[in-house]
């Protein structure tokens, strides 16, 4: 007899069931389900990934376009590529938001091709989501995130979009030496010229750097920022003191011109050293120019009164004559200032008429009330004719060009009687030996008057001169007991 193997103790083993089927009897859609990220949050890292990249790639684009002289094709690239992150983030965040708020309704409806049809086969909630009304909800939610994704990157940027439209579109113009774009470049400094961003002056200071035109303009443009605070201003005067020195005139001239505007005085030496080579250089085909004079008047030091009386005098044109009182009479607060007003009044007599109406309107600025007496000899010297002669004002402009930066002197025009009325006006009369000059006078200039409104002006100013002291009333000091 053989030996039989051991049986085994216990039930017998189950049967093992085929991987992947489902147990008999149970209602379809119940079972072990494979396990399956949600879209939400698939589109949720999305979004972040797409704003992160998307700011990444902006603040790099701005810090380029900003800072490096590229060419203008290499920014346009730059510029397609800040846009297409920004559109990119946009619909990224507008799914994600459709995809919480309305169950994804635009993406299984449209991007899935699903339909109501999904009910049929028991998805109630992917039937739902496909029936929500996605062609209007989705594009607000679009339009929400585009408008958060630009100032989101705007904010970043430090208003990169308002920068570019301000400055950058103008920067693309200087950009390239190419003669064909030459107008351009200057146009663009134009405009530049009027801005105040913080990026201009740097801007500026590399085209005055590259020399020619580019670097003249580039110059008048700095000249314009007088009106930014000093600390702002600081950083135009070292390049432009660089210009100054250049061996090319109308860049030379030009920084003195704006280094003058923005009030820098040692440029005095250099402005003097300028004027004097006009003046000696004088000739029926060349003339003062009239910026100089300006600039002195805005420099202010005493150095080129000398110049100024010189020219006042003779030297030049009318219109220089005319520029160099103007530039006199600006110096009037500084230290010795008041050496001006016998220079004005000297010259007074025998200058042209053109030059006396300059005079006469610029001592009315000195507020020295000796001068009285020469305006009263002005009156009575004058012609009928003269005296109701309207003065003239002296325009230039200040551009490279001759254009666009006009200014005007000696306004407003009038004629010189009038002239001499108000200056005497703007000085008035208050010591008893001047008044004693300028109360008849007067009396006597109202009295002849034929003219309503002239009449009407000398009234005034007696009545003011009387109304403001009583003779009879006479302080005395009390005495000693």
């Amino acid at each position: 007899m053989t030996a039989s193997s051991p049986q085994p103790k216990g039930p017998p083993p189950a049967a093992k069931k085929p991987a992947g089927r489902m147990p008999q009897g149970l209602p379809k859609g119940y079972g072990p389900r494979r396990s399956r990220v949600p879209a939400a949050y698939k589109l949720w890292m999305g979004a972040i990934i797409a704003n992160l990249a998307g700011v990444l790639a902006a603040v790099y684009i701005a810090k380029i376009i900003r800072g490096i002289p590229a060419s203008t094709g290499t920014e346009t690239a730059l510029l397609a590529v800040y846009y297409t992150m920004m559109v990119i983030a946009a619909v990224v965040d507008a799914l994600w938001l459709d995809e919480v708020l309305f169950k994804g309704g635009f993406r299984r409806s449209h991007l899935q091709g699903q339909d109501g049809r999904q009910a049929q086969s028991g998805d109630v909630e992917e039937a739902a989501a496909s029936m929500q009304r996605s062609s209007f909800s989705f594009p607000v939610l679009l339009i929400l995130s585009g408008l958060f994704t630009y100032l989101l990157f705007n904010f970043i940027n430090n208003d990169f979009d308002n920068y570019y439209r301000r400055v950058g579109k103008h920067v693309t113009s200087l950009r390239g030496d190419n003669p064909e774009n030459a107008t351009k470049r200057l146009a663009a400094i134009g405009e530049l010229s009027i801005r105040r961003d913080p990026e201009i002056i740097p801007i500026l200071t590399r085209q005055l750097e590259r020399g020619g035109d580019v670097a003249v303009w580039a110059a008048w443009a700095m000249g314009r920022f007088k009106d930014v605070p000093a600390k702002r201003r600081r950083p135009l005067v070292e390049p432009l003191l660089a210009a100054s020195r250049s061996d090319d005139r109308a860049l030379r001239r030009e920084a003195i011109v704006a280094l003058a505007r923005l009030q820098y005085r040692p440029i005095a030496s250099q402005l003097k050293t300028e004027l004097r080579s006009d003046i000696d250089s004088l000739s029926s085909e060349s003339s003062i120019d009239l910026r100089l004079l300006y600039a002195a008047g805005h420099v202010q030091s005493m150095e080129l009164v000398p110049l100024l009386e010189e020219i006042l005098r003779g030297k030049g044109s009318v219109e220089a004559q005319q520029a160099a009182a103007w530039a006199l009479f600006q110096h009037i607060d500084q230290r010795g200032g008041r050496d001006v007003v016998p220079i004005l009044e000297e010259r007074l007599p025998a200058a042209p008429l053109a030059v006396r109406c300059a005079i006469v309107h610029s001592l009315g600025y000195t507020g020295d009330e000796n001068s009285n007496r020469a305006l009263i000899h002005a009156y009575d010297t004058a012609t009928p004719e003269e005296r109701a002669t309207r003065c003239g004002i002296v325009s230039f402009n200040l551009r490279p060009d001759g254009g666009d930066e006009r200014v005007d002197l000696f306004m407003p025009r009038d004629s010189f009687e009038m002239k001499i009325l108000q200056a005497m006006g703007q000085i008035r009369a208050t010591t008893p030996e001047v008044r004693a000059a300028v109360e008849p006078w007067l009396a006597r200039v109202v009295e002849g008057a034929t003219d309503d409104l002239k009449r009407s002006r000398a009234e005034s100013l007696l009545s003011g001169i009387q109304s403001a002291r009583d003779d009879r009333l006479i302080k005395q000091l009390p005495s000693e007991p």
